[in-house]
């Protein structure tokens, strides 16, 4: 598989262990659900809110579970 952006062109900073694009279909999957878990406790350790789109509303999710539509 060719890939998109070269090596060179990487910023080298963050914990990654494997290249996204070798990894296998199992690896990028269980990948993504660490990285989502990561960006949530992120948020929450510094008191901001997650902000996503849900049933087409953009929606801010807090910390102790509030959902409030924005």
């Amino acid at each position: 598989m060719k890939k998109i952006i070269q090596e060179g062109e990487l910023i080298t900073v963050g914990r990654m262990q494997k290249d996204p694009f070798i990894m296998a279909m199992e690896e990028k999957t269980a990948w993504k659900k660490e990285l989502k878990q990561k960006i949530r406790s992120y948020l929450f350790a510094r008191q901001q809110p997650l902000i996503y789109r849900k049933n087409g509303q953009m929606v801010a999710e807090y910390q102790d579970g509030t959902i409030q539509s924005i």
